[in-house]
């Protein structure tokens, strides 16, 4: 007993060395990344398709959100993932009117205010082409990174690939830690053939994981503690085959990263959603133990990515990690949950007064609310039906198109191949909401009409097929339709709600039938599913069945015909002519020269009769119920999800 009380002392000395030794060695950061992507150009919490406020989105409500968060927490960083300078008359209205020599874009201008650490570029950054995205991101004062995107002619990095930020962040003993966080994105790789018009010979691509590979071993090499990958890309966890469009997945199986923000899909991580995606941890928001967030589109959330890290010797770990999402709007009770910044709001009055004065100009100019000289609708023209009927919506579209086209090769050697014509129900619903739905009442049309129609920025192009590969098209797009069992008395639902309306393509320029109740032939993705599958019946052109081998030029738009949405036999090989013309400014000219529309529909495609024991459903804008476009639809009024539910009972 004596021996071991003289040992005592010692012992208990060691220990309480060994004990504060543990507590000096055991630093730890908790750091808060907060991320937007797919803002859209939505800065302002207005809504330039139907020319009213709104509380449901702007950058300038989430603005208030970031304050927030940085006085309750100073360990903050704050990304943009892309998708930002392009997608709503706002963005088109500063396009038009791009930065001066030396001056800062507006867009710019409120991300600096907001004091964004770094961005990246998604694949609408691309959509103006390169001079004007130059003239804009010049002007942040943060970095502005993108890795995959290299000049063609050397295989260089175009943009800053990657930057190292060196902040000092409190520990959770409030005393001052240095930490280098090492920032990188990506961009789909697929940009090269959307915006081919504007990147062909200029930028090329490389393939996000093999990159985001290089750059994370690169930025570890160089210092950096820790690594934040923001990627213009959506989460799959199919066998990686390379050159994904949606990377984000494996992105979190590269050793040495932190935190990943993921976008381009419009989706939301955390999220149910994403509950059966390999390694997901929807409660603590991570992705094989990575913080991943996917704060939505429009900026309607702000994402939260939390890590912490202890001092382990030289070497900063990371022991814990999770995220959530932070909308701006309580769907559920209806209420804003964050307040639009003042002063932000007032940076971008200028602007805002001028993108007004713009969508709200009458197609071929004059004074608004004056005469109908160039451009008025007889009827109200909407979208809401445009998935299960034949819609002027997507029809108006089309006329223009061939319009175009007729004039554009009549002396090329194309000019005596017949014309068709492919266009998509681009707002219907689908990921973005029962709201997202062109709307144009009867009277004279304004420039925000023509947005209202068509969202985007694209170019008119054509491409050369035979009958056989228009059919094929029109399968690829038959894909909308969930298969119908005619013998189920169970309720169906119609629409694949995987199968983005956007890649809908509804031909005009010839007639069939869509018959859902056959298998489909293409996935999603563009892989065949089942070669034998026919769900296009009755294709006919001018009245007979097609000819496989007969030539037709099919007019499109530069996203389509350069491969985007996968669709069989398109691509650059098959592009005839490109244009230089917005496919909006053609639909704007055509209806100049119609002076007035009467929007009705040549009922050139139909769904076939489905025969269904049970009911057959789809979901639309509650709106429809007072616009139904015939007495085989009936509504059955609004789902919990704000959608309207209607029957289809012909």
């Amino acid at each position: 007993m004596k021996s071991l009380k003289r040992c005592s002392r010692p012992i208990v000395a060691a220990a309480v060395l060994l004990l504060s030794a543990a507590f000096a060695f055991a630093q730890t950061v908790d750091l808060t990344i907060l991320a937007t992507s797919d803002v859209h150009n939505n800065y302002l919490n207005y809504d330039y398709f139907s020319d009213m406020p709104t509380d449901s989105y702007g950058l300038v409500k989430i603005a208030s959100g970031i304050e927030a968060e940085r006085a309750a927490d100073a360990n903050v960083l704050l990304f943009d993932n892309g998708d930002n300078i392009q997608g709503n008359p706002f963005g088109e209205y500063l396009a038009k009117n791009p930065p001066k020599d030396g001056e800062t874009s507006p867009i710019m201008k409120l991300m600096n205010a907001m004091g964004y650490d770094a961005m990246t570029l998604g694949n609408h950054e691309f959509n103006f082409g390169l001079p004007y995205l130059t003239s804009v991101i010049a002007g942040a004062s943060f970095p502005v990174v993108s890795a995959n995107v290299v000049r063609a002619r050397d295989g260089s990095p175009y943009f800053v690939p990657y930057a190292i930020l060196t902040r000092q962040f409190k520990d959770r003993d409030g005393k001052s830690q240095l930490l280098r966080i090492g920032v990188t994105g990506f961009a789909p790789p697929q940009i090269t053939s959307w915006d081919g018009a504007n990147l062909s010979g200029k930028v090329e691509t490389r393939d996000i994981y093999e990159s985001a590979l290089e750059y994370v071993k690169l930025m570890k090499e160089k210092g950096a503690d820790v690594v934040v990958l923001l990627a213009h890309t959506g989460i799959v966890d199919f066998p990686r085959k390379g050159g994904e469009e949606n990377a984000g997945y494996y992105l979190t199986q590269i050793p040495g990263v932190d935190a990943v923000v993921t976008g381009h899909a419009h989706q939301k991580f955390p999220s149910s959603a994403f509950a059966k995606i390999s390694g997901a941890d929807i409660a603590k928001g991570t992705i094989n133990g990575v913080g991943v967030v996917m704060p939505g589109s429009f900026a309607d959330n702000l994402g939260r990515i939390e890590l912490s890290f202890e001092k382990r010797g030289n070497a900063w770990v990371r022991v814990d990690a999770g995220a959530k999402l932070l909308p701006v709007w309580d769907s559920a009770k209806k209420q804003s949950l964050m307040a639009a910044d003042p002063k932000l709001v007032a940076l971008l009055s200028k602007e805002h007064e001028g993108a007004l004065a713009f969508i709200r100009a009458p197609i071929g100019g004059g004074e608004a609310g004056g005469p109908a000289a160039n451009g008025e609708l007889l009827a109200p023209l909407n979208s809401f039906f445009a998935l299960v009927r034949d819609a002027y919506s997507v029809q108006i579209i089309n006329e223009a198109q061939m319009w175009y086209a007729k004039d554009a090769l009549k002396d090329t050697a194309y000019a005596k191949l017949p014309i068709l014509s492919a266009a998509a129900p681009f707002k219907a619903g689908g990921r973005q909401g029962p709201k997202y739905y062109t709307n144009v009442p009867a009277g004279v049309l304004a420039v925000k009409n023509i947005a209202d129609l068509y969202v985007y920025s694209n170019t008119v192009a054509m491409v050369k097929l035979n009958g056989a590969e228009v059919k094929e098209w029109l399968e690829m797009s038959a894909g909308q339709f969930n298969r119908i069992d005619p013998a189920s008395t169970e309720e169906q639902n119609l629409i694949n709600d995987k199968f983005p309306t956007y890649n809908y393509d509804v031909f005009d320029g010839v007639t069939y039938e869509i018959d859902a109740t056959a298998p489909a032939r293409y996935n999603e993705d563009g892989t065949l599913r089942d070669a034998s599958a026919e769900r296009i019946k009755n294709l006919k052109f001018n009245g007979a069945p097609i000819d496989p081998k007969q030539d037709f030029v099919v007019v499109t738009n530069n996203y389509r015909a350069y491969g985007g949405g996968h669709f069989p036999n398109v691509g650059p090989a098959r592009i005839i002519f490109a244009s230089p013309d917005e496919s909006r400014q053609v639909i704007l000219k055509y209806i100049e020269m119609r002076k007035k529309i009467d929007p009705k529909t040549d009922g050139n495609w139909k769904l076939s009769p489905m025969n269904a024991a049970g009911p057959v459903v789809f979901y639309t804008s509650p709106l429809g119920a007072d616009a139904l476009p015939d007495d085989g639809i009936v509504s059955l009024g609004v789902a919990d999800t704000g959608y309207g539910k209607y029957r289809l009972v012909k």
